[in-house]
């Protein structure tokens, strides 16, 4: 597969039955853990900013479903929210746990384990990525081959037949076939035919599609393949929080998912909302505001993202600290600014956070 993110996932458990494998579940602490660089290694601070895992890793991702991925003497493992090591360092590539399952990488070849560290599904694949929706993408080894999904038994339920595939999102996944994208259903049934140049994951019941090639259009489609927000944009962000960021010629605007502007101003980069609020720039300093277009967070930083779990990182001249929704500085910015382990957060918040559990929180 040619463009399957590169994020990491984590996993369920099963047990040696009489005759077969039986899930076991693994209960694990949940409790929020944030991905820090400091001095130039990766560990884990709590709520309140304190270094509860030592920064002694090279490399490591985001925590999912309690487990997080480190690297140890040049293979992957995952360690709890104490900084036990729950799964041993023996991958050569491990993706982050979702929905109970984690992607690994041994030699040139992909499977799954389970939160137990269980091989659940062999090393049978070229590329995989994460269970979504019951499915996960999957290419076989094999020269030229196609992609197609696999199901939790490592059974192809959607024979490889497209040449680029995403995660089913919200019981749709764009496929690629003969150049453009079009949605199937979980059954590999089309749904909506393929015409576009790009195609998203569906969000809060709509997805960002692409027309005209390269240097096209987007808009907003929804399940039915109707285009619910016009394709008059250039470029776009997912919906988060029920607000998208689009781009006209040079200058960006928010709206809500019938595609009117919420707010009325222009800005110069797109923003994202989580937890009702959005990181916006002014006079080159970054504070929030709120759907209604006010600032309820003085502009005072160099940087900033999203809030997730009542935190958001800010960027205090090289450093990272954390603010929460009063704007008040509960992680002092001691921590090194690493936009790679700032995006991890972006990324699985606005693709695989469901819109149901977003809202709850």
């Amino acid at each position: 597969m040619r463009r399957i993110l590169p994020l990491v996932l984590l996993a369920l458990v099963v047990v040696c039955g009489a005759c077969k494998k039986e899930e076991k579940q693994v209960v694990l602490d949940k409790s929020l853990r944030i991905l820090v660089n400091f001095n130039g290694k990766y560990g884990f601070c709590d709520r309140g900013g304190a270094l509860v895992i030592p920064a002694k890793f090279d490399s490591a991702s985001m925590f999912s479903e309690g487990l997080a991925t480190v690297r140890v003497n040049g293979k992957d493992g995952y360690i709890d929210v104490n900084g036990n090591m729950a799964i041993p360092a023996t991958f050569d590539k491990a993706s982050i746990f979702l929905n109970g399952k984690a992607s690994v990488k041994t030699g040139d070849r992909w499977g799954f384990i389970n939160q137990a560290g269980e091989k659940v599904i062999d090393d049978d694949y070229a590329v995989t990525f994460a269970f979504t929706d019951g499915l996960a993408v999957a290419v076989p080894t094999g020269q030229d081959a196609k992609v197609g999904y696999i199901d939790t038994k490592g059974k192809f339920a959607i024979k490889p037949q497209f040449e680029d595939a995403n995660p089913f999102s919200e019981g749709l996944a764009a496929v690629k076939v003969g150049g453009k994208y079009g949605y199937i259903d979980r059954t590999g049934a089309v749904k909506i035919p393929a015409q576009y140049y790009q195609a998203a994951m569906f969000r809060d019941g709509l997805a960002m599609v692409k027309i005209n090639g390269k240097f096209g259009l987007i808009g907003f489609i929804d399940q039915t393949g109707k285009m619910v927000v016009p394709a008059v944009y250039g470029e776009g962000t997912n919906f988060s929080d029920g607000v998208a960021a689009v781009r006209k010629e040079d200058k960006w605007v928010l709206i809500d998912r019938t595609g009117k502007q919420i707010i009325d101003k222009t800005y110069p980069s797109p923003t994202i909302f989580t937890e009702g609020l959005a990181p916006v720039m002014v006079e080159q300093k970054v504070g929030y505001m709120d759907k209604t277009g006010k600032v309820v967070i003085k502009p005072q930083f160099d940087g900033g993202s999203i809030f997730v779990e009542g935190v958001a990182p800010v960027k205090v001249g090289e450093k990272c600290g954390y603010i929460d929704h009063s704007g008040k500085m509960v992680i002092e910015p001691r921590f090194e600014w690493d936009q790679r382990s700032i995006d991890q957060y972006t990324h699985y918040n606005t693709h695989f956070v469901p819109v149901a559990a977003k809202k709850d929180k």
